[in-house]
């Protein structure tokens, strides 16, 4: 998915970066998603042995909230990211069930 990035010179001279990503790119993220978690439970916990760089896969985030994330400081915090992960409302990131 692409991020579309653009800088923005604000009045006083100084420069804002907006980054962007298309309702229809969230949308395709989070129906993968929701393929991944299906076929995911359809195989069982034991078929995914992870890969050597990230061992289990558990999310896919669009790189805008990434960014969001990074703002706030949840993204390298492992406490606040499992928080995160673990929200109702962030469910469509999941590619998993359960709780991280």
């Amino acid at each position: 998915m692409a991020l579309h990035n653009q800088i923005i010179e604000n009045s006083d001279g100084s420069l804002t970066s907006v980054s962007s990503q298309t309702d229809k790119e969230l949308r395709q993220i989070a129906q993968e998603n929701a393929l991944l978690k299906l076929n995911n439970t359809s195989q069982g916990k034991a078929s995914y042995k992870g890969d050597s760089q990230f061992s289990h896969r558990v999310a896919r985030i669009p790189l805008v909230v990434v960014e969001q994330m990074m703002r706030e400081g949840i993204w390298g915090d492992q406490d606040r990211m499992r928080e995160w992960l673990n929200k109702a409302e962030n469910a469509p990131f999941r590619t998993t069930k359960g709780k991280v």
